[in-house]
Parts: structure tokens; C-alpha cells; sequence
């Protein structure tokens, strides 16, 4: 029984909703069979997990009736009915919440029972709660759209009396709705093809989007020009003039979208600010790191109140490089119970390497490296290519290092190489940044690094589009020259 549906929808219900559940169920409106009642009642002593080996058909059957023989088909009917009353408690539960639902049943039932004056005065306050309402996205037009149409063509109301006005009203709802549909579907299709590079032709979006600044609410309503900016920028992500006003609008009207929507945003616009930064645009890191305290103070960034482990790493390494590490710390400190997934620990761990890195403990740095566990490839990239730069930071200032560094280079090489998970344009960036650094640390034992051999190396790093730690790699070369001749004049 563990895994049917009667005991899904019983994990659904909240500890603090089960007592209501119990009158619910005890409810003669609702339920009149006491073995159903027995049936719940002995469920939920296994609250909250119900995974009890007595929860098994044959033992829940031998509670409810100790003196029959087992019958599969009864305790069936059984279960399947406390699952309709459970599903009905959850919709009852859900309309107390959403009132604007509630509303719109209401309404319609009092149409339905000839209740014409009842009706419009519930159509009426609905109208007036709708408007409180701060988001105006693609809901709100609909929900405007369907009070609108539902008084309209009710078979009291007096159409021909009405302004015509209510007519183009309703069809402008109804327009806004479809084009911010139409952009915002859109908007998953355009990113998933980006990131999956699949194909997808959209009907009807070059005509939308032209029709868009036409709509007598796009000068007042900035979810228009979010939703456009949105599909322009997909189309041409290192458009900054686009994303400036993109993130500009987002940021100051945050509250005219739902909390599942600024979640989706957010993630966007924080995925745009990494490609323009690997791409050389400096600035944008900062913009980064800027999202991501607003994605965290708003709780944006969080699934079911826990932080995937990704973007955990994520705004770490983006705190890092900005030197931002007492700050880092303190997000560690925050955030380490709220990590999704099964390798919390290792996320802490590969978190906390990235913080000692920065911190120039690079020793201590490949010592967390070295006690993660897990094989998943993005962790496997992520603690190769740290553990890289960790040795090649120490060579810096030991040359007893060389072969080491060149052997992890070399591990590392192999390893990309030989794993066809990984897609080829992320092979390539890590490949060009093993390049550069077995490049660097030859030239640096060999004696081989000059002004000219600098400034080649730094023109072509920079020409470079794809490969990972740009920055860094940068400031390594940077760095070199003076290293180098410092060692010259003290040998």
C-alpha cells in the first residue's frame, strides 16, 4: 500500500491540516461508511512518512475487520473512496486559499440558479478584487476576459443596451492574454533551443511581437516590454543594451509578476550575465552576483525552500572571484542545511575548496577536493579543473610542482576526452584552458617566458570564446612576467 495513490495524497496533506481532514472525513455530508473513517484513522498514526510495514493490504485489512478472511476487493473500495474524499478536502483546501477561483464558481452557479442581481453583484466584486491584485501577466487579462464575457453573454443581460465599449474591452483582454502567452511559451521554446539545440518554428510570433506596442496597456504595463526584451535577447544574447533594460524593468517591477515567474527570470538573466562575462565582459560578474542576492532575498533561487546544489556552487565561485569572502562565509554558514539533493556534503565540501582557493590556501584547498565523493560529471569538472589551479598556483612559487601540474593537466585531457557524455563545446573550453596552463608553466621552466612570448599568449587567450576561468587565466599571465624576472634577479 505504500506506494499508492491513497498514500500519496495522504503525504500531501500538512501536519496541521490532518485534524481538519478527520472531520472531514467524520462529516455525514460527506461520508456516511464508519469503515472508512476506520480506514483513515488507522492510516494516520503513520504520519507523516507512511512507510510502516503494517501498512501492508493484508495487516490494514486485519485491523479494520479482525474476523474476516483477507478480501483485496473490499478494502479496494475502501481506500479508493477515502481517496476521493482526501481529493475533495485538497480542492476545498485549495479554493479558501484562491478566492479569485472561488469567485468564478460562485458566480457561475448563481447565473446558473437564476440568480441574476446575486450574479452581477458577485461579477462586480470580483472585478474590483482583480484589480487589487498587483500582477498584471497573461492571468490577469484572463481572469479580466472571463468576468467580462460571462456577464456579457448571460441571457439576462441586456446586450444591445451595453456600451460597445465592453465589447473592445474584452477583446483587448482577450488579445493581451494570447500575446503574453504566446511570448512567454515562446521564451521556453527559444531556451530550450539554446540550450538543447533543438529546432522550433512558433506561428504567429513575428506578428505578435509587432502588434505588441499597439496594445493600449503596453505603455502602462511593463510585463509587455519584459516578455519582448526577453525574446529579442534570446535571439541576440550579447545585446547589452537589451539586457540593461531587460534587467532594469525586471528589477523594478518585480512585484507585477507571480513568485514562479520572478523565479524563471531571474535564472534567465543570471544565465545571460555568465555568457557575457566568459565572453570577456567583465562587468557583468558583478551584475551576477548582484541577481543572485536579490534571487536570494527573495527567495527566488530556492526549490521547495531548499537551494539546488549547483547554483549553491554557482554563486560561490561568482563571490570568490569578487573577492567578496567574508560574505561567502557567511552564505556557506547560512545555506549548508539547505541544499537539495543527496551530496550535500560534497557540495559543502567542493564550496568550501572554492572559498580556500580564494582565501590562497591551495593546500588546503586540494585537501576538500580530495574528500568529495561523488562521480557525477559537473562535480568531476569542476574539482579536476580547481585541483589544476590549485597545483599550478603552487608551482608558481616551487618548480618542484612542474610535473605534477603537467600530470593533472594531462589526467585531466584524458578524461574529457574519453567521456561522451560531455557536450563538445564544453570539452572544448576546458581542453583551451588545460592548453594555457601547460603552456604557461612550460615556458616558465624552460626559461622561455619573455615580453613577446607574454603578449602572444595574451592575445590569443583573449580571441579565445569558449574556455573556462578566462579571468583568472588572464591574471595568471599578467602576474607571470613579473615572477619571472623577480626569480632572474634573485636566483
Amino acid at each position: 500500500m505504500t506506494n499508492s495513490k491513497l498514500i500519496l495524497l495522504l503525504k500531501s496533506v500538512l501536519s496541521e491540516e490532518l485534524h481538519w481532514l478527520s472531520k472531514w472525513v467524520r462529516s455525514p455530508y460527506y461520508n456516511s461508511n464508519p469503515d472508512v473513517v476506520g480506514l483513515f484513522d488507522y492510516l494516520r498514526k503513520y504520519a507523516p512518512e507512511f512507510d510502516s510495514p503494517k501498512l501492508s493490504r493484508e495487516k490494514v485489512f486485519a485491523h479494520l475487520f479482525p474476523d474476516k478472511p483477507y478480501d483485496d476487493q473490499r478494502l479496494r473500495l475502501l481506500m479508493f473512496r477515502l481517496a476521493d474524499l482526501i481529493e475533495e478536502f485538497l480542492v476545498a483546501q485549495r479554493l479558501k486559499r484562491d478566492r479569485m477561483n472561488f469567485g468564478q464558481l460562485l458566480q457561475a452557479e448563481l447565473g446558473e440558479r437564476n440568480q441574476y442581481d446575486l450574479f452581477v453583484r458577485e461579477n462586480h466584486k470580483q472585478g474590483q478584487n482583480l484589480d487589487k491584485n498587483l500582477y498584471r501577466d497573461e492571468s490577469y487579462y484572463l481572469a479580466r476576459w472571463y468576468l467580462q464575457h460571462d456577464h456579457f453573454f448571460h441571457l439576462q443581460t441586456r446586450r444591445y443596451k451595453t456600451s460597445v465599449d465592453t465589447l473592445r474591452d474584452m477583446m483587448q483582454n482577450l488579445d493581451a492574454f494570447y500575446m503574453l502567452s504566446k511570448m512567454r511559451y515562446s521564451t521556453e521554446l527559444r531556451n530550450r533551443q539554446n540550450i538543447l539545440s533543438e529546432e522550433h518554428d512558433i506561428l504567429l510570433l513575428d506578428e505578435i511581437q509587432k502588434l505588441v506596442a499597439e496594445h493600449p496597456d503596453f505603455a502602462s504595463n511593463k510585463v509587455f516590454e519584459v516578455y519582448r526584451d526577453m525574446l529579442q535577447l534570446m535571439e541576440n544574447p550579447d545585446n547589452e543594451a537589451i539586457f540593461l533594460r531587460l534587467e532594469e524593468n525586471f528589477t523594478k517591477s518585480l512585484v507585477l509578476f507571480s513568485p514562479a515567474y520572478q523565479s524563471s527570470m531571474i535564472r534567465y538573466l543570471i544565465n545571460i550575465t555568465i555568457q557575457l562575462y566568459n565572453n570577456g565582459k567583465e562587468k557583468y560578474l558583478l551584475k551576477q552576483f548582484n541577481l543572485y542576492q536579490l534571487g536570494l532575498e527573495k527567495e527566488l533561487l530556492l526549490d521547495d525552500g531548499y537551494l539546488p546544489d549547483s547554483t549553491f556552487l554557482n554563486i560561490i565561485v561568482s563571490a570568490t572571484v569578487l573577492k567578496e569572502l567574508e560574505w561567502t562565509r557567511l552564505f556557506i554558514s547560512q545555506f549548508c542545511e539547505k541544499i537539495s539533493g543527496e551530496i550535500q556534503a560534497d557540495a559543502i565540501r567542493l564550496g568550501t575548496a572554492y572559498l580556500r582557493f580564494a582565501e590562497m590556501n591551495f593546500r588546503d584547498s586540494n585537501d576538500l577536493l580530495r574528500q568529495i565523493e561523488t562521480q557525477e560529471i559537473p562535480y568531476q569538472l569542476r574539482i579536476r579543473s580547481l585541483s589544476l589551479r590549485n597545483h599550478f598556483e603552487v608551482f608558481l612559487t616551487d618548480d618542484s610542482y612542474y610535473e605534477l601540474v603537467n600530470y593533472e593537466a594531462k589526467a585531466f585531457d584524458k578524461f574529457l576526452r574519453r567521456d561522451d557524455r560531455l557536450l563538445d563545446t564544453r570539452i572544448e573550453a576546458y581542453l583551451e584552458f588545460i592548453s594555457f596552463i601547460q603552456k604557461m608553466a612550460y615556458l616558465k621552466t624552460n626559461f622561455q617566458w619573455t615580453t613577446l612570448s607574454r603578449e602572444r599568449l595574451e592575445k590569443k587567450l583573449k580571441g579565445k570564446k569558449r574556455i573556462i576561468a578566462k579571468q583568472w587565466l588572464l591574471e595568471k599571465i599578467a602576474g607571470m612576467e613579473g615572477k619571472v624576472q623577480a626569480e632572474t634577479n634573485h636566483p
